[in-house]
């Protein structure tokens, strides 16, 4: 099968470390943080941290058949603490900002679990959440129907400046 590949070069070098504090929704600590800095798109790695709830999701396969994967139900555990995670910022189809997170964290118990992770649902806990930020300058990640995967994805393109937007 021939290999499909959407790529654009980022046109800067930014990258900087966030703290997120106690009682943030990792949703809103992220995007309004990033959204300071002009960001719109970036990709971040959540180094550690707790967190007092996180909503997150398992790939099950689709009971219609109509995709590879689909997420199960939410699940939501209490008292975690994040181990790793990745996380990617883009927009919507309107331009509103979207964050799409998978982690690792481990339960009260020491349990490790781990999944696709519902941002805005997620809040830090006691010990900040640090993310490591590398912000991709010049680059649109926009949210996109992909007709290979029929899944919608965060699919990437150039950035069009003002100039260019308008007639």
């Amino acid at each position: 099968a021939r290999v499909r590949l959407e790529h654009v070069a980022a046109s800067g070098n930014r990258h900087m470390r966030m703290t997120l504090s106690a009682g943030t929704h990792l949703h809103e600590g992220l995007t309004q943080a990033l959204a300071a800095t002009g960001a719109q798109a970036a990709a971040m790695a959540l180094m550690g941290g707790d967190l007092d709830e996180v909503a997150y999701c398992l790939p099950i396969p689709d009971p219609e058949g109509q995709v590879i994967a689909t997420y199960g139900e939410p699940h939501v555990l209490r008292g975690a603490s994040l181990l790793r995670g990745s996380a990617t910022l883009g927009q919507d189809a309107q331009g509103a900002p979207v964050i799409h997170c998978h982690a690792s964290f481990c339960d009260a118990e020491g349990q490790v679990r781990g999944g696709h992770v519902l941002t805005q649902r997620t809040v830090v806990g006691r010990q900040p959440v640090v993310v490591l930020v590398s912000v991709l300058d010049g680059v649109a990640l926009r949210l996109g129907f992909d007709a290979e995967t029929r899944l919608n994805m965060l699919r990437p393109s150039l950035q069009s400046t003002q100039k260019e937007a308008t007639p």
